[in-house]
């Protein structure tokens, strides 16, 4: 279990589950991204639970998580609405909202406050999430990467090219208009694009920037964070790749200043 708040100056805690699996605990909520397997964290008494969900795709979705409304009325499941609303239990389905890309959503804390989170167009399937809540702000990628793919014909690279830029221009604009990188940045970075894993999560660092970036997507091969953290286009950035890849990892980000 992370631990409870002790320091005035903490920000957040980080916990890594699994994969894109995340678990950011807030003082005010705990917000679980893209869950599918690993320990499912337990919802705290009286404090809301926001259960993220970016897609469809069985590495990135378990209906386990439908368990966690069992445990606490607080728990609001914010499911990309590329999923089935089948596939949400009865007795669910007042606590699941089924957003699309390019909207905005606000829930007020029961004590004050409130969480808004905006959501934007994948390259692949669903939507990528961009959160605020108790001054942080946090950027869950799910499957919106460069997929740039050696075995496949050029035009549909770049056509996913021109996407992702159009979908970090649109996160670059929220930003820029506030002065306000993103504290934590999960974003993919995965070795079966061979020789291009590296593009996804030096395109994200060009056009928008993080505090800190915690590498996912791996499919068990961690040793890509260390080739990231090496690349040459990371130079300026490497020392904010947090994380080894190991399950059950946890990190706690402090208050400080942004670019």
């Amino acid at each position: 279990m992370l631990t409870d708040y002790t320091d005035e100056e903490s920000l957040m805690e980080i916990k890594f589950i699994a994969h894109s699996g995340f678990l950011v605990r807030l003082p005010s909520a705990d917000l679980l991204f893209d869950y599918f397997r690993g320990e499912l964290p337990e919802p705290e008494p009286g404090k809301p639970m926001f259960v993220f969900v970016s897609h469809a795709h069985a590495d990135h979705f378990s209906k386990e998580i439908f368990s966690l409304a069992g445990k606490s009325s607080l728990v609001t499941f914010l499911l990309s609405d590329d999923i089935p609303w089948t596939e949400v239990p009865e007795e669910c389905e007042r606590q699941a909202e089924f957003p699309g890309p390019d909207m905005e959503l606000s829930f007020p804390f029961p004590n004050g406050g409130e969480l808004t989170v905006r959501t934007y167009l994948s390259t692949d399937e669903g939507i990528a999430f961009l959160v605020d809540a108790d001054g942080a702000r946090i950027y869950h990628a799910g499957d919106l990467n460069d997929w740039h793919w050696d075995d496949i014909d050029l035009p549909w690279n770049e056509e996913q090219r021109n996407g992702y830029m159009a979908s970090l221009s649109a996160i670059a604009e929220v930003v820029e208009q506030d002065g306000r990188i993103p504290d934590a940045a999960f974003v993919p970075v995965d070795s079966r694009l061979g020789e291009f894993f590296w593009m996804g999560m030096d395109g994200y660092m060009q056009k928008v920037g993080a505090r800190y970036l915690f590498p996912m997507h791996l499919f068990g091969d961690s040793k890509v964070i260390a080739r990231m953290k090496a690349h040459p286009c990371a130079a300026s950035y490497a020392d904010r790749i947090l994380g080894t890849g190991t399950e059950g990892e946890q990190f706690e980000i402090t208050e400080g200043e942004t670019e």
